[in-house]
């Protein structure tokens, strides 16, 4: 079984990170939006989910819809106060759950179940590009995935960055992952690995939108 686990930065480097750059600036080349966070990919949700994989060292990170609030960004400096502006609860924890490839794939499917109907449990993503067929059977709209950039395989393990209520099972989850996959919470948070993320980097932008791909 291949395991796609933790990179190389642990969790304590991460977490002085995180506390280093809480109150750093960056900004963002064109505008973030978590608009239709629930029915699609946005700009707003890669990028917290680019950021929690990030502070927590994994390839891979979920982001439920229900984490975010529709709004936007100009671009322009980000902050704390715009970044937690678009979050339900920018204090929540950031958490590592392994999850099987067979697993990994039911979670993204149950994600894509309602498409083009808006889903609270909708998955922003980063280390995955999926292409799904909205006109198909729930359950198995998945026509292409790969992971960490490579084709996802059934058997293999993945470490997983995710808000710490999904960790747990919310948002529907606990019929496929929850306490008993031993979510491992670390004290980083959501809105603080954002806004890190971002001034690690000086300056973000996302164009486009090409992890989460509808067909159909």
């Amino acid at each position: 079984m291949k395991t796609f686990g933790l990179r190389s930065m642990t969790i304590g480097p991460a977490l002085l990170l995180v506390a280093a750059c809480a109150y750093a600036q960056g900004t963002t080349g064109g505008e973030l939006t978590s608009a239709n966070a629930q029915r699609a990919e946005t700009s707003f949700g890669d990028l917290a989910a680019d950021a929690i994989a990030a502070a927590v060292g994994t390839r891979v990170a979920f982001v439920p819809a229900i984490s975010f609030k529709s709004g936007t960004i100009p671009a322009g400096p980000v902050t704390k106060e715009n970044v937690s502006a678009l979050l339900t609860q920018p204090g929540e924890q950031v958490a590592v759950v392994t999850l099987s490839g067979a697993k990994l794939r039911e979670a993204l499917e149950r994600s894509v179940s309602r498409a083009p109907q808006p889903n609270a449990g909708f998955l922003q993503v980063a280390g995955i590009v999926l292409t799904y067929d909205q006109a198909a059977e729930r359950g198995a709209r998945i026509t292409e995935l790969t992971v960490g950039g490579a084709a996802w395989e059934a058997n293999a393990s993945y470490q997983v960055a995710m808000p710490l209520s999904l960790a747990k099972g919310g948002s529907g989850y606990f019929t496929i992952f929850g306490e008993g996959d031993e979510p491992r919470a670390t004290d980083v948070q959501l809105a603080d690995a954002i806004v890190s993320y971002v001034a690690q980097r000086g300056n973000v932008s996302y164009p486009q939108q090409v992890r989460i791909v509808p067909r159909g």
